[in-house]
């Protein structure tokens, strides 16, 4: 009943906030819808058969049509890795001429467009760093939803949570990789946050998602918190561009974090990560050590299929190129388990390329932006800049052994650079009555704290 009465509460109140208030609430709403996808739920039984990610897009779609003359001058083009994006797009709109499972592809197609259309209308109405804290939160809120429902399931097959899916991941280890991004996201909030109430409850959202993470026991994603965190507190810690006391406070939470590591792990946790350089090929049973050879195959089918095979290509030709003494058990008719390899595989070269120079694009809008943030000597804002860089870290990382190339969570990263690229950079909201600058330290006083 609790997960139902939450469900009804968001929906009602998203839809009342984007109709009365602002149309980034319909974002933010399509966002929690993403998480809690009441359809799949057991709960599902409470509410109408109806397709609620669908209800919100439009309304998303009208609330921006409503105030068009508010939000018109955030220009989508301007953004770079939103041209990245709409080439990888192309690459599986040709693909479609030659795709092996033709109604698959079509199926993949339309969800990646549907993707970047809704990417596109949220990124014209997130027009404020205000704006953009909002989408940030509602990301943590559903992580937080999720999570806590992963606690309520607890482990349900041998010393893993299974069953607690997405929209569009069901795998829980493509839960635990949407999840492990914002862990990072949470340290910068708790970290910096000047509210005792955001921080307790970004602490409790923290505490929720990093116990689902284990839980599910996703080597990929242990791999990716560590990776995103690292590179956030080596920043907070070896920077020149700090605060005072700055570089304590960063040791003091990563003490705190070491300390609660006890409560949070187990033996089989430590026993899983282990087999991560312990794992060997056996003929009985996938292991991580089997994806080398999958990945081996997908460069092998490249050679003979340079644009691609289009959505599952690898799936359906992998017995082709797996060698026979790699036996996984059961069908030889495996995922890739890597998302460029799995670009690669099904949109070729092309589809590979345009999809890294986007990755690439996003470090390079957010360094623009963090440049221009210290141009007015705004070390918080620098410091939530690295914070989403090492969110998309940690993201990289657990995408690189699943395939999630198409993966919601993997275009709002994007989105989320793209959108403070507009505001910090090509719109300059730095003028003298902006209230950026009122929050912000002078370059005097941030060049003392150097």
């Amino acid at each position: 009943m609790l997960n139902f009465l939450v469900f009804v509460f968001c929906y009602i109140g998203g839809f009342a906030l984007a109709l009365l208030s602002q149309p980034v609430w319909a974002f933010m709403l399509y966002q929690m819808v993403y998480f809690m996808n009441p359809l799949e739920r057991w709960w599902s039984y409470l509410v109408p058969n109806l397709s609620y990610s669908f209800f919100t897009v439009v309304l998303l779609l009208f609330v921006y049509i409503k105030k068009f003359k508010d939000h018109n001058l955030n220009r989508l083009f301007a953004a770079p890795p939103y041209k990245w994006a709409l080439l990888f797009l192309f690459s599986f709109f040709l693909a479609k001429y030659y795709a092996d499972l033709p109604d698959a592809h079509d199926f993949a197609f339309t969800n990646l467009f549907k993707l970047i259309i809704i990417i596109s209308i949220a990124y014209k109405v997130v027009d404020s760093d205000k704006k953009l804290d909002r989408i940030l939160y509602a990301y943590m809120a559903g992580a937080t939803y999720l999570s806590f429902m992963v606690y309520q399931v607890g482990r349900n097959s041998g010393d893993r949570v299974e069953g607690v899916g997405t929209v569009d991941s069901p795998d829980t280890n493509d839960v635990a990789a949407a999840l492990a991004p914002t862990l990072i996201l949470a340290v910068y909030y708790f970290w910096q946050h000047t509210k005792k109430s955001v921080r307790f409850f970004v602490l409790v959202g923290a505490a929720f998602v990093a116990n689902a993470i284990v839980l599910i026991n996703s080597r990929g994603s242990f791999l990716a918190v560590i990776c995103g965190a690292a590179y956030f507190f080596m920043h907070a810690i070896f920077s020149k561009h700090r605060q005072k006391n700055q570089r304590a406070s960063a040791i003091g939470l990563i003490f705190m974090g070491l300390l609660a590591l006890p409560f949070l792990v187990d033996e089989s946790t430590i026993q899983r990560f282990m087999t991560i350089k312990t794992q060997e090929v056996t003929e009985e049973e996938e292991t991580g050590a089997t994806r080398v050879f999958f990945w081996l195959a997908a460069m092998e089918m490249a050679k003979d299929y340079p644009f691609g095979a289009g959505a599952n290509g690898f799936t359906l030709h992998a017995p082709d190129y797996i060698p026979l003494e790699v036996n996984s058990g059961g069908s030889r008719n495996r995922a890739v388990h890597s998302s460029w390899f799995e670009a690669l595989t099904e949109v070729g070269y092309p589809g590979l390329f345009f999809m890294i120079m986007m990755v690439i694009s996003v470090f390079g809008v957010l360094k623009q932006c963090r440049k221009q943030v210290l141009s007015t000597g705004n070390i918080d804002l620098y410091f939530k800049l690295i914070a989403m860089e090492g969110a998309f870290i940690a993201f990289l990382v657990a995408m690189t052994f699943l395939n999630r190339s198409r993966a919601e969570v993997f275009y709002w990263m994007v989105l989320f650079a793209c959108c403070a690229y507009n505001v910090y950079v090509v719109r300059g909201r730095y003028g003298a009555n902006d209230p950026l600058v009122a929050t912000a330290q002078t370059p005097q006083s941030a060049q003392e704290n150097r």
